[in-house]
């Protein structure tokens, strides 16, 4: 019986790896080894505990040092870049803040972007403006998200909300609030019924949403929100439709008085949305989808019933308070896969990881942060060529660019029954399995540019990092397994035998003793320290295809 009973006792290392894996983009052997102290409630607590913004004041500009996305009053491209320089920008900045971050904000930012997909970054301040409010509400009311989301000036113009007026309604946003973003469809089970909500609840819907609108000037970028501060949208009152608007049946035929002028024109929205959050199916749409992003691809009529359904009945008592929820489900004994007899067969490595964790991930475990350019002397590069150009293009080679190809997001996180398996394809497999064979050469996945323009600097230092953060360097087998039980979701067969050349274990061994014995090693590596130039020349070819050989491994696909 699956169980949201409370884990005790101290996580070791397995479990905080398998914890720090599901909720951050960033991971370093030190917090594993550090969280493996923990309790489950003391490591959510802590994960849960979000930090200052890496760059608070967004990407600055490389042309004149400007902040251009933050200076208030906002003035019209103040930093001088192109549209596509600003668009860029705006996105590594994000790519930044989610690999500097150690907490969970990150992580739960992600799914809310995943969830209310608003299109392609067009406009450098609107979709700065747009990743603050998903960070702003990593961990806040999911309601209160959804009325914000819906003044975003971003969405507004993706779905064409900003052209729905009371003379000519535009369902595009109405349907997929309904449809993709909160309640979600539910069985069809009539003519234009579709058991959560009708074709006539989207159209009905349509008319409180007439008159939102919004444009990408200097107008709207200083249209802040009283609660957030970031800029968003309007209503044009002279175009919302004042009738009253008459729900279905799935919505208990709710009627919602039309606003009587454009102060309770919001008034209005608020109560579509408070309707519409009502329902307990839309608790529920939100807890299947917090499950498979957080735990498992596969939700059966176990899990529903007990996991699901407690969530659910939580989530929509606490008025969708997230916190509450995120803390229960990630703290239980089913998210360890410790309900049952066997904690090794549901969940630790049941999923295929992004191309975002795959690169973030990466990149933190090897201490890359550390060799990064900085946003003061080395603005171009930073954003331009190591995050938009570079970054941003592993990911894309992998199978994730920056925005998704359709209003119903990435195949990874939505795409029945394959869910996170989508990640994996024949158009992917080569990219990811290369990726840190290129790390290590200081180049791009498919391409022979440097990372950084005439910059061979932005590669991991595996010997530096090994010396630094490892102990028992010079036995192998101890360093070996320092590495797997904190790169891979399992161990693999053998490592309580490594004599055994027949086990899973040895390919690993080998790759980092390349035929030496384990004595060899160990003078190797005392030398090496010792900086003799041949042992140290030795030492990092070794450690160097070790670490390629588990990264590019199947298990290290899956997290």
């Amino acid at each position: 019986m699956a169980s949201l009973t409370q884990r005790t006792g101290a996580l070791g290392k397995r479990l905080a790896a398998h914890l720090l894996r599901r909720t951050t983009f960033h991971i370093t052997k030190s917090q594993i080894d550090a969280f493996a102290l923990k309790t489950a409630d003391q490591a959510v607590n802590d994960l849960l505990s979000f930090p200052a913004l890496a760059i608070p004041a967004g990407p600055r500009s490389y042309l004149n040092g400007a902040d251009w996305v933050t200076e208030v009053p906002h003035t019209d491209n103040h930093g001088g870049l192109t549209t596509s320089k600003q668009r860029n920008a705006t996105y590594s900045w994000w790519l930044h803040e989610l690999f500097q971050d150690t907490s969970m904000r990150g992580r739960l930012a992600v799914f809310l972007d995943v969830i209310w997909v608003n299109g392609r970054i067009e406009n450098g301040t609107t979709g700065f403006h747009y990743l603050r409010l998903t960070q702003e509400f990593a961990k806040g009311n999911l309601k209160t998200f959804a009325k914000k989301m819906t003044l975003d000036i971003d969405m507004l113009y993706y779905l064409d909300n900003r052209s729905n007026k009371d003379s000519s309604p535009n369902e595009n946003y109405s349907r997929e609030f309904l449809e993709l973003f909160t309640i979600l469809k539910g069985p069809q089970i009539g003519a234009d019924n579709y058991t959560n909500y009708t074709e006539a609840d989207i159209s009905e819907a349509a008319r409180v949403l007439t008159g939102f609108t919004a444009s990408k000037n200097t107008t709207f970028y200083n249209n802040f929100d009283p609660d957030t501060g970031l800029a968003r949208g309007a209503v044009d009152f002279s175009k919302h439709d004042t009738t009253n608007k008459t729900f279905s049946s799935a919505f208990g035929n709710t009627v919602i008085t039309g606003a009587v002028d454009e102060a309770d024109a919001y008034r209005e929205l608020s109560d579509f949305v408070d309707m519409v959050f009502a329902q307990v199916e839309t608790a529920r749409a939100y807890c299947r989808r917090l499950y498979r992003y957080f735990v498992s691809d596969i939700i059966d009529a176990e899990i529903e019933a007990d996991i699901i359904e407690p969530l659910a009945t939580e989530l929509h008592a606490n008025d969708y308070e997230f916190e509450p929820t995120i803390k229960r489900l990630l703290k239980s004994t089913h998210f360890y896969d410790e309900d049952d007899s066997s904690n090794t067969d549901e969940i630790i490595g049941s999923k295929v990881k992004s191309p975002m964790m795959l690169n973030l991930q990466t990149m933190s475990y090897l201490e890359m942060g550390n060799v990064m350019p900085d946003t003061v002397t080395n603005t171009e590069n930073f954003y331009d060529k190591l995050w938009s150009n570079s970054i941003a293009h592993n990911m894309f080679q992998m199978g994730q660019p920056g925005f998704p190809l359709t209003v119903e997001g990435y195949p990874g996180y939505f795409k029945d029954p394959d869910y996170s398996r989508n990640w994996f394809n024949s158009a992917t497999v080569a990219a990811r399995y290369l990726f840190m064979s290129y790390l290590l050469i200081g180049k791009k996945v498919g391409s022979g540019s440097m990372l950084l323009n005439g910059d061979k600097s932005f590669q991991p230092d595996i010997p530096t990092l090994v010396a630094n953060i490892f102990t028992n360097q010079d036995d192998a087998d101890a360093l070996v397994i320092q590495v797997l039980e904190t790169l891979l979701s399992e161990m693999p067969e053998g490592y309580d035998s490594p004599s055994d050349t027949s086990k899973r274990y040895n390919y690993f061994r080998e790759a980092l003793l390349g035929g030496l014995s384990t004595i060899n090693w160990m003078f190797e590596w005392q030398n090496a320290q010792a900086n003799v130039p041949d042992a140290v020349a030795s030492v990092k070819v070794a450690l160097d295809r070790f670490f390629d050989v588990v990264i590019s491994s199947p298990e290290y696909q899956t997290f």
